[in-house]
């Protein structure tokens, strides 16, 4: 980011007016600037796109998505004049000018030309322009410049995501003597496969260093051209200047000559011309059915018996004159087309081909089928064929019958006809298949933990309470998923509807087990993934957020698919699996799943433990021909283990995993604490007078509403409630339904009706309390078990991979000495319980 004196000095140095300067400055107060690293907002594919081309670009200084918007005036498509109000993609500050850049896809540039054609405008055939954008820039000396998909280069974009851990992290520590072997690898043999190269430093250094010197420029691969992820296209250079002036190697312009040197005087003495007729050839015989082809194999063997002079190979004599009609046939498409078989096809037969049907007839039923049928009225056919009968009257033109019409309609159905009749969610399973016909970022990532999906599910099965056997419902089922290798990365069950805390602890458990975070993260457009605290603990750890379509399930097929695994392969197999509600008037009281549910939630828990990470895991999946275990450790294994992106599974990654307030601090009040949804906390530390009426960051735990943590002292500090005694143990969302509650009872809103800590307390000791929220009790009850078992992996770092176990020392040592190094937090079971305030 520029310092007020180099701000000061770009000014001076574009010569900009004062107006324009104050421009610039309102953008740059606006949000603080974007440049290499940190964490980014939900973006769309292309702004994503700008971004990685705008932090590796040496001549951007600064960029500012969604900067202040301007008024562009133009002329609409119906010569009205508009003026709206625009905001675009980014501002960009650059060396030597600065301006707004907006970034969209080329189908989308299309249709917005079309719809707006004085705003958008395609020029030469390959460059967009906004004239009232850039008639806006030019007043203040600016630029304004619209970015298209086609510009984007995508093997780059691929190459930095794939080195995006390495161009974060400038601590990667590269042993010096690993560094030397490589480059002097790479500088004895210049031009080397990196496939080649990785192979034979295998026992000499880890694929992590050469990525590394490569993200640090200290081995050159033009990264424009070849793509990492396929190491054996790429070659590598101790600098840019050596493959500049490097040749290839002779075995390799051998293979870029298009034919043996050997023949080159053959081919260049005849010239091979292509057949213009070749392609009526293949049409022909494309068209021709089954039966075509069959008729044309015999005639052929029989002209070509006549023409050997050998006996016909048929038993039944064939007519002379039939015979020579097919030779004059063959002969003729033989002078035509090249080859005589065609002539021998037989000639289709399409009899009467004559319209029965005026073309006033015929116009009149397609208008009817689009004004009357094709609506969101979604009348019957039979109401527009009346339709139809009357407009043909009137016009006096014949009426087509009323199965003429139904077979029309049916011509037309498709994707086009649902989506004009009931909408694009009842047409989107009749949407074609895309089919991504260009070289792009591959959707699935180039290496396990690029591209993770996060999705929630509620399972087919009724559970029961460990302690009393009664029913509790169905639970949910969270996972967290790998695109790359379809490895169940971690799995969460509870009773609670989707929320943050699911995500969360789901998070919280990935890096139980793998100790690591993954880079870009799908998710759906759920309000749990929207929510403060899980944007936070993504920018904390530099994740990228990436929100799927609505109602497009094809996006979401890699979660979708697991449901259903986990489901019909295991969950279909135990008591008390629902699939008989499908049917549900079927369904009778002896059949009931209730009736027979005995699984309890911690019990299903470990067994879909048990059945994702030790059984789906060693199955062969069929998008890689290999089980995604073993497609993870390959995948690690070329791509690097990255040691440097390891999370150390302690009390510090613990607390960042824990919810905060909206706005994410609370006020010290003198005597009584720190105030979190509608509950005071208080610890020891919070008695120091500099801290008092001070703003301090705070997190509290979903699961038990007895403590709270803040941030004192650059330090995180437990604190303790007012009525621990009473909220000990109580979730949020109890604490939710008891406030819900309350208010209820008092039948005031929200703003009228304040709820104290003593009133909760109260309330939850009370019988009637416990009435009320027995189910919920009961649930959250069951949850903690599992809650539990993921805690316990604080005491116990450890990696159920394969790979995971080779992680260098030197990172070892590091997550070691972080988990012994962590502070100490006050044991809540050692406090003496004092009366309230």
């Amino acid at each position: 980011m520029l310092s007020s004196e180099e701000l000061r000095s770009w000014y001076e140095r574009l010569n900009l007016s004062p107006e324009t300067r104050s421009v610039i400055d309102q953008v740059r107060s606006s949000e603080p600037a974007r440049r290499v690293g940190g964490g980014r907002r939900n973006v769309h594919r292309v702004e994503l796109a700008g971004i990685y081309e705008m932090e590796h670009d040496d001549s951007v200084e600064e960029f500012y998505d969604q900067p202040p918007s301007f008024r562009l005036d133009y002329v609409s498509a119906e010569g009205r004049h508009l003026g709206v109000r625009h905001t675009p993609d980014f501002f960009v500050i650059r060396q030597d000018t600065a301006g707004w850049e907006e970034w969209k896809t080329e189908e989308e540039l299309v249709r917005l030309a079309e719809k707006s054609p004085h705003r958008y405008r395609l020029e030469n055939g390959n460059h967009w322009r906004c004239p009232p954008g850039e008639e806006y820039a030019h007043l203040l000396g600016l630029y304004y410049r619209v970015r298209s998909s086609g510009e984007i280069n995508w093997v780059f974009q691929r190459n930095m995501q794939f080195l995006e851990d390495y161009l974060r992290s400038d601590s990667f520590p590269i042993p010096p003597l690993a560094r030397e072997r490589v480059r002097a690898y790479v500088f004895a043999w210049p031009g080397v496969n990196l496939q080649a190269l990785l192979e034979d430093s295998a026992g000499i250094t880890a694929p992590d260093d050469i990525y590394s010197l490569i993200a640090t420029g200290q081995l050159y691969v033009d990264l424009n051209a070849e793509p990492l992820a396929e190491p054996e296209k790429v070659k590598l250079f101790g600098c840019r200047h050596a493959a500049l002036t490097c040749s290839p190697p002779p075995q390799e312009r051998l293979s870029q000559n298009s034919c043996d040197p050997a023949l080159q005087g053959s081919c260049a003495s005849t010239p091979l011309t292509p057949n213009p007729a070749a392609s009526d050839v293949i049409k022909k015989l494309l068209d021709a059915s089954e039966e075509d082809l069959r008729v044309a194999n015999q005639r052929s063997e029989i002209v070509r018996h006549h023409l050997k002079g050998d006996p016909p190979p048929a038993a039944e004599p064939t007519p002379p004159r039939t015979l020579r009609r097919w030779l004059l046939e063959y002969r003729a498409a033989n002078r035509f087309w090249g080859t005589g078989y065609v002539g021998l096809l037989p000639r289709p037969r399409p009899g009467n081909c004559v319209p029965r049907l005026s073309e006033n007839s015929v116009q009149l039923l397609n208008e009817v089928i689009e004004t009357e049928y094709e609506t969101k009225k979604q009348k019957n056919r039979y109401a527009c064929w009346i339709w139809l009968q009357r407009a043909c009257e009137q016009a006096g033109v014949r009426t087509p019958s009323y199965m003429t019409f139904c077979t029309a309609v049916r011509k037309r159905a498709g994707f086009e006809q649902t989506l004009k009749r009931k909408g694009h969610r009842a047409a989107y399973p009749q949407e074609p298949f895309y089919f991504e016909l260009e070289l792009k970022t591959p959707r699935h990532g180039d290496r396990p933990f690029e591209i993770c999906h996060i999705d929630h599910t509620e399972l087919d099965i009724e559970l029961v309470c460990s302690h009393t056997r009664q029913n509790l419902g169905r639970p949910w089922y969270t996972i967290l998923t790998d695109a790359f290798s379809r490895r169940l990365l971690a799995i969460y069950l509870t009773f609670d509807p989707p929320s943050y805390r699911c995500c969360m602890m789901v998070l919280r458990e990935c890096v139980r087990r793998h100790g690591r975070f993954p880079q870009s993260l799908v998710v759906d457009g759920g309000k749990e993934f929207g929510s403060v605290y899980f944007d936070t603990l993504l920018a904390r750890f530099e994740c990228t957020k990436k929100t799927r379509p609505p109602a497009k399930a094809r996006f979401g097929s890699v979660c979708e698919r697991l449901f259903g695994t986990s489901n019909t392969r295991f969950i279909h197999n135990l008591a008390g699996n629902t699939q008989i509600m499908k049917n549900i008037r079927q369904v009778t009281k002896s059949v009931n799943p209730k009736r027979h549910a005995e699984w309890t939630l911690a019990e299903l828990y470990e067994g879909l433990c048990q059945w994702a990470y030790e059984v789906y895991d060693t199955v062969s999946h069929p998008a890689h021909g290999q089980t995604p275990r073993e497609a993870f450790a390959a995948g690690l294994a070329q791509s690097g283990i990255r040691p440097h992106r390891m999370i150390a599974y302690d009390e510090e990654f613990r607390l960042w995993t824990l919810p905060t307030t909206v706005r994410g601090q609370a006020r010290v009040v003198p005597g009584k604490g720190v105030k979190i949804n509608h509950v005071f906390y208080w610890a020891a530390a919070l008695r120091d007078p500099e801290v008092e009426r001070t703003l301090v960051p705070v997190r509290y735990d979903p699961y038990d509403a007895g403590v709270s943590y803040t941030f004192v002292r650059n330090r995180w500090v437990q604190c303790v409630s007012e009525h621990y005694s009473a909220l000990r143990g109580r979730s949020e969302r109890e604490l939710m339904l008891a406030t819900a509650e309350l208010r209820r009872r008092t039948h005031h809103h929200a703003g009228q009706f304040t709820v104290t800590a003593k009133k909760l307390a109260d309330f939850l000791a009370s019988a009637e309390g416990d009435h009320v929220l027995k189910a919920q009790r009961t649930k959250d009850q069951e949850a903690k078990g599992i809650v539990t078992t993921i805690q316990a992996g604080l005491d116990e770092l450890r990696c159920d991979t394969v790979v995971e176990s080779e992680i260098p020392t030197r990172d070892s040592v590091a997550m070691t000495l972080a988990v012994e190094a962590r502070a100490k937090t006050l044991s809540v079971d050692d406090l003496t319980t004092y009366e309230e305030y």
